[in-house]
């Protein structure tokens, strides 16, 4: 493998301007081989894995559009604009159905289980995305409903790699950006920082709003209003990782407030009415070898974040019902205001043992306790008595969530690889969790991976797994949009997956996977209460086909084709679910210095409800090209020319809410970086 990691740095050399690029590759090339030869190719996981640098080069900006190159993904987002990737279909409805770990920690919140504050992440400061397909987690003890993605950043240390770099970036809709990450190194003590900035002005037309529909009476149809979407955005963060011998401390804290999209009520918002997400991480632990068969890890964190929307929730003249006295209305002459907050807390611990002492075998088991819980809920509105147009703290007698509402989790878990012979590896694995005083569920795992030669792999998997209800679906009350239900039960999945991977060479692959997914007490709301139920069983089922391959010696060649098809048990189509994606890009090294991308995507139509009235959410594709210029002083320029073909695009809107949907896209847009290593 060392023979064919040399002969192409020889060929990389032919590009290079000095010895210090040829180390640093030679490098990554040693740790590209270590990661998909363990975690790729021969994982018993459906996988993807992206180089933040070559990411770069292909002109994306930041975590959410690495994300949308994933075979089998499509980006959702709702009306506050909380943006969620569906993996192959699975309940675009709700959230939760994926989880994402930022150097091995968990960062989805706790109130709506999303992670769309990380997603404007910029790709400047991850060293490697990997993404897995499908249930099951390679991070013991948490419970994967439809895919996971595991961020790395430059904390990862390699000994050789650039130790500290900056950038900055300006672009379309006032866009700018600056961040910076930093390594320190001092004996057995190893330091990391990250910080970055950013905010734009980001506003986009959008249709007529839920008053359009009816849905809000006959009465307040006269209230609809064309108006501009609120997506501007202010986001900060900042990272500090220590690692001493044995020990480590990690914390992240993200601030993230946007403009208040399409409304938290469906109702177009004001330009200064907002959503805020903050969400601080805080983790320590420690990895001790035993023997030469036996590790312990240990690990114990606190995450504490909070969901906060202070928006114009009515116009003024809204007649509606009186929330006192039931029969009667209230004429809001001044319109509604409102003030929401909720601040959530979750505490773990997480113990393991690895064991590799069994001949072919290699255990682990481990055992992980998580409290969640409601620290503060705060509901200020205008008076609901329609008598004034005072604003009211209603935090105690009308509270938008359950004040005190809690959860405790346990989970067991135990996994094996058996290595039968150098060509077949068998995996078992089993979760157990607990739900104190609600549920348990037992979530078995099973692959095989057959190594038919140094170049054709075959998989095998099934899997069953869980997604818990979030907060939001359970202990969201007094509000007429969303109605929460304590007694919900998790949404199941039983997953079957078949894969075979051939191997060109040490960075070119072809991967063809066949899933068939059954799932069952899936989560939504859309019925005439608006309240969250477990309402269907629906099987899906498709294909995903990636390929990665060098063209010639200066151009590279990404893309995948997936398709999805789900049925509900009544055997109709499930709806909101794009049958096709497509995505590649194409990347040319002109000059050593000089570099070019296309990159295209394209978003199958998506089928409505049967009771919705309007036309399938039509398809649509964009272009971005990317020119890039690096010296030899570790510099680089580039200018990134997005959504070339100046396409619409939408995110569907639940029935009875926003007619046309929800635009994200207008017109095409420009951004500038520039990066500086040191």
């Amino acid at each position: 493998m060392r023979v064919a990691a040399i002969l192409f740095i020889t060929i990389l050399s032919l590009y290079a301007t000095n010895i210090n690029i040829l180390v640093q590759e030679l490098s990554q090339i040693d740790k590209v081989v270590e990661v998909t030869k363990t975690n790729r190719f021969y994982q018993p996981h459906i996988v993807s894995v992206y180089l933040g640098k070559e990411l770069e080069k292909a002109g994306v900006s930041n975590l959410e559009e690495a994300l949308s190159l994933v075979p089998g993904v499509d980006i959702y987002g709702d009306n506050l604009g909380i943006k969620t990737p569906i993996f192959r279909g699975s309940n675009p409805l709700a959230y939760g159905q994926s989880k994402l770990f930022i150097d091995g920690v968990l960062v989805n919140d706790g109130m709506i289980d999303q992670y769309s504050h990380y997603l404007a992440m910029p790709i400047e400061l991850i060293k490697r995305i990997e993404v897995i397909r499908g249930p099951g987690s390679k991070s013991e003890g948490v419970n994967i409903y439809a895919g996971s993605i595991y961020v790395t950043t430059y904390a990862e240390n390699f000994g050789i790699n650039e130790s500290a770099r900056i950038f900055g970036k300006y672009g379309s809709y006032n866009y700018k950006s600056f961040g910076f990450y930093k390594n320190f190194s001092f004996d057995n003590l190893h330091i990391y920082t990250e910080f970055y900035l950013q905010k734009d002005d980001k506003q986009i037309s959008s249709g007529p709003d839920i008053f359009a529909t009816g849905a809000m009476g006959e009465i307040n149809k006269r209230l609809t209003t064309t108006a501009p979407a609120q997506l501007w955005l202010n986001n900060y963060s900042f990272a500090l990782h220590f690692d001493y011998k044995d020990l480590y401390f990690k914390y992240r804290n993200n601030y993230y407030k946007s403009g208040n999209a399409f409304g938290i009520s469906f109702i177009h918002p004001h330009k200064n009415d907002y959503l805020r997400l903050p969400s601080t991480i805080y983790e320590a632990g420690m990895k001790k070898q035993l023997s030469d068969d036996l590790q312990f890890f240990f690990k114990a964190g606190i995450k504490k974040d909070s969901f906060t929307s202070s928006s114009h929730v009515a116009p003024p003249g809204l007649v509606y019902p009186d929330p006192f006295h039931p029969g009667k209305y209230v004429i809001y002459a001044a319109g509604v205001k409102g003030y929401y907050k909720n601040k959530n807390e979750s505490d773990y611990i997480d113990l393991k043992i690895h064991y590799k002492g069994f001949e072919k075998h290699s255990i682990t088991t481990g055992y992980r306790n998580t409290l969640e819980r409601t620290l503060e809920v705060k509901t200020i509105t205008t008076d609901r008595t329609g008598m004034s147009d005072a604003m009211v703290d209603y935090s105690t007698i009308f509270p938008f969530a359950e004040p005190n509402a809690k959860r405790r989790s346990h989970i067991f878990y135990i996994d094996d690889t058996f290595a039968v012979s150098d060509a077949l590896t068998l995996y078992f694995g089993m979760n157990y969790e607990r739900i104190l005083h609600k549920y348990h569920k037992l979530n078995p795992r099973f692959s095989a991976v057959w190594a038919l030669d140094n170049e054709d792999v075959f998989k095998l998997k099934y899997s069953r797994s869980h997604r818990n209800p979030s907060w939001q679906e359970m202990f969201t009350i007094n509000n007429t949009t969303r109605v929460g239900n304590p007694d919900l039960r998790p949404e199941e999945v039983n997953a079957y997956e078949a894969s075979y991977i051939k191997k060109y060479s040490l960075d070119e692959y072809m991967q063809l996977t066949l899933f068939y997914l059954k799932n069952s007490k899936v989560i939504n709301n859309i019925n005439e209460e608006r309240e969250f139920r477990n309402v269907s069983m629906n099987r899906l089922y498709g294909l995903e086909f990636e390929w990665k391959k060098m063209l010639s010696n200066t151009l590279k060649f990404y893309g995948n084709y997936s398709y999805v098809y789900g049925e509900c048990g009544c055997h109709k189509e499930l709806p909101n679910i794009a049958n096709h994606l497509f995505k590649f890009y194409f990347l040319k090294q002109f000059t050593p210095n000089f570099s070019t991308t296309m990159l295209f995507c394209y978003i199958g139509k998506k089928k409505r409800f049967d009771f919705d009235s309007r036309d399938s959410l039509k398809s649509f594709s964009f272009l971005d090209l990317s020119f890039q210029y690096e010296t030899a002083k570790d510099t680089s320029i580039m200018l990134a020319l997005k959504n070339i073909f100046n396409t619409k695009g939408r995110y569907p809107a639940p029935p009875n809410t926003y007619v046309d949907d929800y635009p994200y896209t207008k017109g095409r847009t420009i951004m500038f970086t520039i990066k500086k290593g040191f």
